[in-house]
């Protein structure tokens, strides 16, 4: 992920973005590839699903960037920086608006700063996924965990194995596990056992069964001269060395309803749809349907 400003860029840069980005994955793509790939992308005449703004450098499926105006851009991605996780040798992301914040001709007046974020991770083992993986989020989480504009309210990260009490609240087998700030920073917290006993579950505990993994924050909205709520949902993935790709979460998201924010992110981007199944999509299309 990167924060960059609004301000419109050439072909030329946006070829040369997609490639450099392309050689960071070890993905063979000269100019004259990526020049085409991006030209069947920005023209929706093509009948492609995915369109993108070379302008602007955001991308998504075609029907949500119809609902989709860019007056906000400058002010998401400086929430973007706030909440978007960095690239790192052998970490790939994909960082794009979600929700009503990427449906802003339909919601004229959206409330949060929703944000989805694809988190692609190289590695020998899933273990070593999932450790990476924690280690990034609580990463991000502790290095936002209070700004001027900003402050960090929970982090989702993990499954319960057992029911019991965290503080005064249950949690049930199999529910995510959600993180108070001050329990980040410590890295544990405490579950209250039915029998009475007590067990103190880590972060690193936590690391071997993600499930939904999202982080919250309150924000200055300086646009609309308020507090507004800002959310990062992650799909994160596990390339293995053989080249299979694996959802640590158990599932790979769809894109239909996503913005993406930075046209260097299309390699990753376009690598994962690949592994997304018909049934993502008939489901894409019934729901169009019903609305």
């Amino acid at each position: 992920m990167t924060a960059e400003g609004t301000q419109a860029i050439s072909t030329e840069e946006a070829i040369a973005r997609v490639v450099e980005s392309a050689e960071r994955m070890g993905v063979a793509l000269d100019e004259g590839e990526a020049a085409e790939w991006i030209a069947a992308m920005a023209a929706e005449v093509t009948g492609g699903d995915v369109v993108l703004d070379v302008g602007t450098g955001v991308y998504g499926h075609r029907v949500t960037m119809l609902d989709f105006k860019p007056e906000d851009l400058a002010h998401f991605r400086k929430v973007a920086a706030v909440v978007g996780l960095e690239d790192r040798p052998g970490v790939a992301t994909a960082l794009a608006l979600s929700g009503s914040a990427a449906q802003s001709k339909i919601h004229e007046y959206p409330a949060d700063a929703d944000f989805f974020e694809r988190v692609h991770i190289k590695a020998p083992s899933r273990e070593e996924a999932c450790a990476i993986l924690a280690e990034v989020i609580r990463e991000k989480a502790l290095s936002t965990f209070r700004g001027k504009t900003h402050r960090l309210c929970e982090v989702t990260f993990g499954t319960w194995q057992e029911a019991g009490t965290v503080g005064s609240k249950p949690v049930k087998k199999g529910s995510p596990m959600r993180w108070e700030p001050a329990a980040v920073q410590a890295g544990s917290m405490e579950l209250l056992l039915s029998d009475g006993g007590t067990r103190q579950m880590t972060w690193q505990e936590a690391s071997t069964d993600p499930g939904w993994c999202k982080l919250d924050w309150v924000i200055a909205d300086e646009v609309r001269g308020r507090l507004a709520n800002a959310s990062n949902v992650l799909d994160p993935t596990w390339e293995d060395p053989e080249g299979k790709i694996i959802p640590l979460d158990g599932y790979l998201d769809p894109y239909f309803q996503e913005v993406y924010l930075e046209a260097e992110s299309i390699p990753l981007f376009s690598r994962l749809v690949k592994e997304l199944t018909g049934d993502a999509v008939d489901g894409y299309v019934d729901q169009l349907e019903d609305e």
